[in-house]
């Protein structure tokens, strides 16, 4: 199975003609490049004078700005006031004299559903709530997600001031009932220290800590997952971004400081640390193979500061019980000191803040920290901007470091960035569109996967991608004679034991010729497919992810898809069924019902069928289907019928032409294209009805499709 799904990522995608008729587009020339990259790094820093209280008079003479321990000049200083100043400053004086917009208040909040206690979150909403209505009356605009199991990442409320809204979305928030089912399988019953019980102890205490490895691994990776989708989410909001993230801890994955010094488990915690790594199939966080949990936390950490993004974190929960661990929710002794595994998680959490130029709010005293924070760190913060030396990006990480000169001044800043090449910058972007494919729908397109039968065990998957033209392709045509769309398609097994993806240029050549045919179009067609797999899994799911690199836009289709069994199948039914448009083309030694690898097509006779990305067309088009049809009887004469249903009711018959058949015997499969006239139809939504039937009346398959008329 494995060698066949590496088989399908070197399949090629290629473009082909226009699915109304267009010829292929004509070689690339060579873009010449005419803009100029300004290449500025910006620095937020939060400063603070002995009282607490924001410093509102430093200057840019007042501040030095390494990176990589190297001094570099500092090209400007503002000093960004999130609130209507009470004074004028000289950088604010001037930010009004040049009549710039003030900066659009937006706070970030997100609900860790995956590593928050429910019931210690809801004792908390009320004073949530308190705290962003006291957001609000500053004037910021606030968006509130939730981290949770099954969506991921999931908007519970977009940008508002609306102080009802804030608290509805805030109550939506669910919090998780099983994060302490990790930690409760670390109990051991008090049976297994009696004499004579130490291998039934060892086999129930390795069960135990493989359940709770396991368990927090796949918390861990639904966490990093989750928020590098946030990451790419609002990286590109200008200014600093304070996001507010609600969470019990953030899973950490070594056992190695839990049990160390404890002679008989070091040797299973070891080879459960190396086996705790989390996949990376993007190459996103790491050039390649598995990585452990801190090296991607300091990563997602980098990938935050490289577009100030600054976390502020919020623990609900308390300690009581990890303190008092003989009056806890159970009475078996822990194998572990499960202070030490909540301490490892908050960490991670307070990393995460601070190394962000943020603060970890935990504790009893946290509401009231909070408000402190609102006081100071949201409302006013300096921003520094310099321009590093390189010339374009170099895809590494560089430290940068901020002093002050100014005496009983303390300063937070990020320490550092990524200057992430555009490779890097797109495996970010697929990867949480692919995690989160229902966030990311900037550019409107279709997609699907039809499975192709080839043999009876045996199938090709046929991808067929309707484009826009005015909303897609044509966007940027009176500024730009190429433009190139980047596509990536991932596929998995609900189980997620297969995955795989490919990704592919779809250039377009924008020329007065190329745009006279497109005018009058509404889709461009693109097709291609892969090589022949045997997938023994009934499901999968398949996300495809368009981006627009130029206005860095990106949109998603999610579909899901099942592989006919025909080893199971006992009665005749139609596993394929896919509209297109004929067109005259010799053969060329091609086999008839074969899909080329050349442009995706399906050779049928003397034509080539186009499939359509999308099952709707004009009335008047003229409109083939194809089907494959599974009978474990060979070479049955199907007869066909085609109607229209629209409301419950029969609309009428499609006159139908038989345009070319043939038998495979090896799979059992009937490969048939027929024509169909709709013209006699009125614009609107139908279901088409195929019903087949054989000669003797012993066989009747039927199945609807549902079709728009234009």
């Amino acid at each position: 199975m494995k060698k066949l799904l590496l088989s399908f990522l070197v399949f090629f995608f290629l473009l082909f003609s226009f699915i109304y008729g267009l010829s292929k587009q004509q070689k690339l020339p060579q873009p010449e490049e005419h803009e100029v990259i300004v290449r500025l790094v910006l620095v937020d820093v939060i400063a603070v004078d002995k009282k607490g209280n924001f410093a509102t008079d430093l200057t840019k003479d007042d501040f030095e700005i390494y990176e990589d321990g190297k001094k570099i000049r500092i090209d400007s200083l503002e000093l960004i006031s999130l609130k209507k100043p009470e004074f004028e400053v000289p950088e604010i004086k001037k930010i009004k004299e040049a009549g710039l917009p003030r900066r659009k208040k937006r706070f970030f909040v997100i609900f860790d559903s995956i590593n928050t206690i429910k019931r210690m979150l809801d004792r908390s909403k009320a004073r949530i709530i308190e705290k962003l209505v006291s957001l609000v009356k500053l004037g910021e605009e606030i968006m509130i997600l939730e981290l949770d199991d099954k969506k991921g990442m999931k908007i519970l409320q977009d940008f508002t001031s609306d102080e009802e809204l804030i608290a509805q979305a805030v109550n939506k928030a669910s919090g998780n009932i099983w994060v302490e089912k990790a930690t409760d399988s670390l109990s051991a019953p008090a049976i297994l220290d009696r004499p004579g019980a130490a291998t039934a102890a060892i086999r129930v205490r390795e069960s135990s800590r493989y359940a709770y490895q396991f368990e927090t691994r796949i918390r861990f990776e639904k966490t990093i997952n989750s928020l590098l989708t946030l990451l790419n989410m609002i990286k590109d909001y200008p200014g600093r971004k304070p996001v507010l993230y609600i969470s019990g801890g953030i899973p950490g994955l070594s056992f190695e400081e839990l049990y160390s010094g404890r002679e008989m488990d070091v040797a299973v915690a070891r080879s459960e640390v190396a086996a705790s790594k989390v996949l990376d199939p993007f190459r996103v966080l790491q050039k390649s193979g598995r990585r452990g949990g801190q090296n991607i936390i300091d990563d997602l950490i980098h990938f935050a500061n490289s577009y100030n993004i600054t976390f502020y974190s919020l623990d609900p929960d308390n300690y009581l019980k990890y303190v008092l661990p003989d009056i806890a929710f159970d009475n078996y002794p822990r194998q572990v000191d499960i202070a030490e595994i909540k301490l490892n998680e908050l960490t991670n959490l307070k990393f995460l803040a601070l190394d962000t130029g943020g603060a970890a709010m935990h504790g009893a005293n946290k509401f009231e920290y909070f408000q402190k924070i609102i006081d100071r760190d949201l409302t006013y913060y300096y921003e520094l901007s310099y321009y590093p030396e390189r010339d374009k990006a170099d895809g590494k990480y560089h430290k940068i470091k901020v002093k002050v000169n100014r005496p009983g001044i303390k300063i937070r800043f990020r320490k550092g960035y990524y200057d992430y090449s555009d490779e890097q910058r797109e495996s970010l972007i697929f990867a949480s569109a692919s995690y989160n494919p229902s966030l990311f729908n900037q550019i409107p397109f279709n997609a699907r996967v039809v499975p192709f039968i080839n043999r009876k065990n045996e199938c090709i998957l046929w991808i067929n991608l309707a484009l826009p033209v005015q909303e897609v392709i044509l966007r940027d045509s009176s500024v730009r004679e190429i433009k190139t769309l980047k596509l990536n398609m991932w596929i998995e097994d609900l189980k997620k034991e297969d995955t795989f993806s490919t990704q592919v240029n779809i250039p377009f050549v924008l020329t007065p010729s190329f745009l006279d045919r497109l005018k009058n179009s509404k889709y461009f067609g693109y097709n291609t497919r892969s090589q022949r797999l045997k997938l023994k899994k009934d499901k999968y799911r398949a996300i495809f992810a368009l981006y627009d690199e130029i206005r860095g836009e990106i949109g998603t289709v999610e579909q899901m898809f099942e592989v006919p069994s025909l080893k199971k199948e006992k009665d005749p039914t139609i596993t394929t069924a896919v509209f297109g448009q004929l067109f005259k083309s010799p053969k060329g030694g091609i086999k008839p019902f074969s899909i080329s690898q050349e442009d995706g097509t399906l050779q049928v006779s003397q034509y080539k069928f186009y499939p359509l990305g999308l099952n709707q067309f004009k009335r008047r088009e003229d409109i083939s289907l194809f089907l494959q049809v599974y009978s474990p009887q060979k070479n049955v004469a199907f007869k066909p019928r085609f109607s229209l249903i629209q409301n419950g009711k029969e609309q009428g018959v499609l006159l139908s032409e038989v345009m070319d058949e043939s038998w495979n015997k090896k799979a059992g499969i009937w490969n048939v294209v027929f024509k169909l006239n709709f013209e006699s139809f009125s614009e609107g939504e139908y279901a088409l009805r195929i019903r087949l039937i054989d000669s003797s009346r012993k066989q009747e398959i039927e199945k609807n499709l549902q079709i728009k008329i234009l």
